[in-house]
């Protein structure tokens, strides 16, 4: 039981509490009778965006409350401690009792019986904001378990326009002239990704990544689902930083041939574990066949570059395809419901299909080598799907920003140019 006293400490506390943050380029609605529960990986800045939140919703800070269930004087709380927590908040900010405020609760998890707290609260008016992330309870979760009474904003490590504006560039436009400082930035972001952490403490940017993979490894993954073939998870974790296109029967067929002992149903398990830790994807080919589905596999991105750097990876053109498929994220589409990828019936693969939208090829750089294939699975594609929108992503620049290809025209965007093209 978390006594009034301490209740009135943590509750003064954090009603004075200010903090810095960059903005997040994230669109929140409010909804009606439902709770909004802020969802991401580890370290993706949950927490900040909260603070964010509440400036926006209630700058002045007279009906709102704050709290973080991480506070070490809030050990085993319940939902009985969550009643009184709300009757002290009451008193202190002398609001009138009835009087319908905003809750936002970081890591409430950490409460027994926290999800019936919750509903209570909609049922009386209030408004909620949750977030959620541990080995007990992945983000993910919280949203299952409110299903019906909560809708699920998606955040992840900065997007390259965010990463831009801490760098003090978000208004330079792209040219010859200032194209050097843009990429500068963005190849950053390329080797080591864009968690906040990284972004403010490039020195020390190796060491983060590696705990946060481990935190995510151990706490996420290990300990939630009771883990007991670490080697074959970590393992696992290096194959997929490296394999494109794969499935699970290659993966395991690698395992084995390496002496790695782990069942085939193990090993898709853990996969969808780290799925559920939001830290892997695994990318479904778009068409209507589950047979023909299973047998083109999936295409494993992470979900920041960083954690390949970690893992090994140097090979450009995966990194970047890594950095599109992450943006593609940020813009709010949602892997093998809103992009797949795709694999024509002469079995060209075209990276990214958005439906009915566009079609997405990343490419390091074009040359004589590589631009008739990267064209021709675009135009097949086009004409298998009925899509008319298709672009090219590259690093190196291309002379024509347009090319026509069997009556069909393909826009040649630089990364710096794509970040803000939508």
């Amino acid at each position: 039981m978390i006594e009034r006293a301490t209740w009135e400490e943590v509750i003064s506390d954090y009603l004075e509490l200010r903090v810095e943050y960059i903005k997040r380029e994230v669109e929140v609605k409010f909804p009606k009778s439902r709770a909004l529960a802020i969802v991401g990986p580890r370290r993706a800045g949950k927490t900040f965006f909260l603070f964010q939140l509440w400036d926006e919703f209630d700058p002045k800070r007279r009906k709102s409350l704050y709290v973080n269930f991480e506070d070490p004087r809030l050990v085993g709380a319940t939902a009985n401690d969550l009643m009184e927590m709300m009757r002290v908040y009451y008193s202190l900010a002398s609001v009138p009792k009835g009087e319908k405020l905003i809750f936002l609760l970081d890591e409430v998890q950490a409460v027994d019986g926290w999800e019936r707290f919750i509903r209570y609260l909609l049922d009386m008016g209030h408004r909620v904001i949750l977030t959620g992330s541990s080995s007990k309870l992945l983000s993910k979760e919280v949203a299952t378990i409110l299903r019906g009474r909560v809708i699920t904003v998606n955040l992840y490590p900065f997007s390259l326009s965010e990463v831009l504006r801490v760098r003090g560039l978000e208004k330079v436009l792209p040219g010859l002239e200032t194209r050097g400082k843009l990429l500068g930035v963005i190849r950053e972001c390329l080797e080591w990704g864009s968690y906040p952490e990284v972004m403010f403490q490039p020195e020390l940017r190796r060491e983060i990544l590696r705990e946060i993979l481990d935190v995510t490894i151990y706490r996420d993954v290990v300990e939630r689902w009771r883990v007991d073939n670490l080697k074959a998870l970590r393992f696992l974790f290096k194959l997929l930083a490296k394999s494109s296109p794969t499935s699970v029967t290659k993966l395991h067929s690698t395992m084995k041939s390496l002496g790695i002992a782990v069942g085939k149903p193990t090993l898709a398990n853990y996969l969808e574990y780290l799925s559920d830790a939001l830290v892997v994807f695994p990318l479904r080919a778009y068409v209507k066949s589950e047979k023909k589905k299973e047998l083109l596999g999936f295409k494993p991105y992470f979900v920041d570059n960083g954690l390949l750097k970690v893992l090994g990876v140097s090979d450009r053109g995966k990194l970047l395809e890594n950095l599109v498929f992450t943006e593609l994220l940020k813009r709010g589409f949602e892997p093998n419901e809103d992009v797949f990828f795709y694999v024509t019936g002469k079995g060209r693969e075209v990276d990214f299909i958005i439906p009915d939208e566009e079609l997405i090829q990343v490419s390091w750089e074009f040359h004589s080598e590589n631009i008739e294939r990267e064209l021709l699975a675009l135009v097949e594609a086009s004409s298998e799907t009925e899509t008319e929108k298709l672009t090219v992503v590259t690093w190196e620049r291309y002379p024509k920003e347009e090319l026509e290809v069997g009556g069909r025209v393909v826009r040649v965007v630089p990364i710096e140019k794509w970040i803000r093209w939508k």
